[in-house]
């Protein structure tokens, strides 16, 4: 088998494993919510104060787009977005406590699959593995 289609059905195969952590991901007390909501606490939760633009730029979308998004996820009652007492025009946004509960949670799934991967891999295969995932990441294919 040649080295270009071995590459592609890697990428599947990693591709199936990360449908699989979304399901997972999806499910139990969490399955109420999109995988972009998810996503877009995880922000929140990891660039505690962000504004709407920061978040937009963050993930490279339209403002628009962005604030849809956080107006559904106050309506959940999972952020907050707090006014600055410095510059009145600033919002930042912060996670509530049930927007902190259910970052939890998704930390829990996380530990979880990391655990498994971890029983899998030596540590000198998951050395390898973050460098080449950062590899392909930072390129920006």
């Amino acid at each position: 088998m040649n080295k270009e289609l071995e590459l592609v059905e890697s990428m599947d195969k990693l591709s199936d494993l990360m449908r699989k952590f979304q399901t997972q991901l999806r499910s139990g007390d969490l399955k109420e919510y999109t995988l972009r909501q998810l996503y877009y606490i995880e922000l929140i939760d990891k660039n505690q104060g962000i504004s709407v633009s920061e978040l937009a730029k963050k993930l490279e979308v339209k403002k628009s787009t962005v604030s849809i998004a956080i107006n559904q996820l106050i309506d959940l009652g999972i952020i907050n977005k707090i006014q600055s007492n410095e510059d009145k025009r600033f919002y930042s946004l912060q996670l509530t406590p049930k927007g902190n509960q259910i970052m939890e949670m998704h930390k829990q799934v996380h530990k979880n699959t990391i655990k498994k991967v971890l029983k899998i891999l030596n540590p000198e295969e998951v050395e390898n593995f973050v460098k080449i995932v950062n590899k392909i990441t930072v390129s920006k294919l």
